[in-house]
């Protein structure tokens, strides 16, 4: 009894020595607040593209929810990852074996042995338990550092989906952008068809130049050149589009992709949360990535460092043997044995110092990598609330432009119509309104795009994995 209080005492007291991971600092300095006049009191919802209110967009962002194939790359590394896990976390339990073994000998009859015609049989059944004491923590660390590893798929796999989300959810805005600028292009074409035969028949007539005729022919030229630009560029958006939502090929050629709502009638959110800056810092999976590699990698230090130390392992065999099989589970059969090994490294040419240093250089890098993702972090975020109070005054600068070119072409007209002018004030006004279009239409789809790129950078409605602690 006394010698197993002391045994235990003895453990207890090691095990408390366990090595434990060094301690690093990965302090920032955080602003205390955006350069931002958005508000920051309500909380970002998961489904943030729902905010622009287009089911056609929802089904897309779906599709690529269950049919991206990146997003199938990060499902298995957190497969993987948790089947890591379960390899070290097996180690730290005791570990039972069954074997069995059946055998006949002969013995030599040389050197005047005694003569021995009949072989000698052994039958034997037994199991085996070992142990592996974690006194140093080798195991443990292993473990965390797996744990962590587990973790950091997670939090890699949401920072997938956020990219692909947002990706889906610009690539749609410009493709309905794209559209609209061919429905403009399309009735330009056809406003300058009507242009040219007026300008023909009144050339026929004699009641206008022939310049006027040919200026005319060349805008419907010009008109003619850009539709097919426009579809060409749709065709390339949509085959992207097609590949981001995880589309088959048949569905590529035969259906395409979904269209919703026209550009001009998506609802642009006009104000999106941000919360504190700190809150930066929970609400990015990239960020948390980074910070559980960075976990990772100090466990990884502490396991390695246990290598210096001795490691200390028990077995226990219990089993059965007999030279008759029929006697093998009779009472005198029974056979045990209790085994305690003790392993202390002596001289290994450095390799456990080199091990330390390679996980000591592991960690630097990651805590490099720790505080570069929060640079970026907040740089893309500044960006993006630059970029989307931009993008708003834009928007009402080019209607504003359309506006002024729409009644500037009415202008226009009426002067040659009345002969105040020559037609060369009509095409010009033509041009410019044909361009103001198109720019507007690029105008709205990049408000839309830096809305989304603002949800990106803010981490969208990331939720914790359901490991995170």
């Amino acid at each position: 009894m006394r010698k197993s209080a002391l045994a235990l005492l003895i453990t207890a007291t090691l095990s408390a020595c366990a090595l434990t991971p060094p301690v690093v600092d990965t302090s920032s300095d955080l602003p205390s607040s955006w350069r931002s006049d958005a508000a920051s009191d309500i909380a970002i919802g998961q489904n943030w593209w729902a905010q622009f209110n287009d089911p056609a967009l929802d089904g897309l962002i779906a599709a690529a929810q269950a049919n991206n194939q990146n997003l199938v790359i990060a499902a298995s590394r957190i497969d993987e990852a948790r089947a890591a896990l379960g390899i070290t976390s097996a180690d730290q339990l005791p570990r039972l074996d069954l074997s069995g073994k059946a055998s006949r000998s002969l013995a030599s009859q040389q050197n005047n042995s005694p003569v021995n015609d009949s072989a000698v049989d052994s039958y034997r059944l037994g199991a085996t338990a070992s142990w592996e004491l974690d006194l140093w923590g080798r195991i443990k660390n292993s473990t965390d550092a797996a744990k962590a590893d587990l973790l950091a798929s997670e939090y890699n796999r949401d920072a997938v989906a956020l990219a692909l989300y947002a990706n889906v959810a610009q690539t749609y805005f410009n493709l309905r952008a794209l559209d609209q600028q061919l429905a403009i292009a399309q009735e330009t074409l056809k406003t300058r068809q009507e242009s040219f035969q007026l300008r023909k028949r009144r050339f026929e007539g004699g009641v206008t130049s022939e310049l006027d005729m040919r200026q005319a022919e060349v805008e419907l030229a010009s008109a003619q050149a850009s539709v097919p630009s426009i579809e060409q560029n749709i065709a390339k958006v949509a085959s992207s589009l097609g590949i981001l939502i995880g589309q088959n090929p048949r569905a590529m050629i035969d259906i395409g992709v979904p269209r919703g709502k026209m550009l001009t009638q998506i609802s642009v959110p006009v104000n999106v949360p941000l919360g504190l800056p700190s809150e930066l810092l929970a609400r990015r999976p990239d960020i948390q990535a980074s910070e559980q590699s960075l976990r990772a990698a100090g466990a990884r230090i502490a396991a390695a460092r246990a290598a210096y130390y001795p490691t200390i392992s028990l077995t226990g065999i219990l089993g059965l043997e007999s030279a008759e099989i029929g006697n093998l589970f009779t009472g005198p059969a029974k056979t045990w044995s209790f085994l305690g090994n003790l392993a202390a490294p002596l001289f290994d040419n450095g390799k456990t110092a080199a091990t330390v240093d390679s996980a000591t250089a592991r960690q630097k890098q990651a805590v490099a990598n720790y505080r570069l993702s929060i640079q970026q972090a907040f740089a893309e975020t500044q960006s993006a609330l630059a970029a989307r109070s931009s993008s708003v005054r834009i928007v009402a600068a080019q209607q504003q432009q359309l506006d002024s070119l729409t009644r500037q072409l009415k202008l226009a007209t009426l002067r040659y119509d009345n002969g105040f002018s020559s037609y060369l004030e009509v095409l010009d006004a033509q041009r410019s309104l044909f361009q103001a279009q198109l720019n507007l239409a690029a105008a709205q789809r990049d408000q839309l795009s830096a809305t989304v790129d603002l949800y990106k950078a803010l981490g969208g409605g990331w939720k914790a994995p359901s490991h995170a602690s």
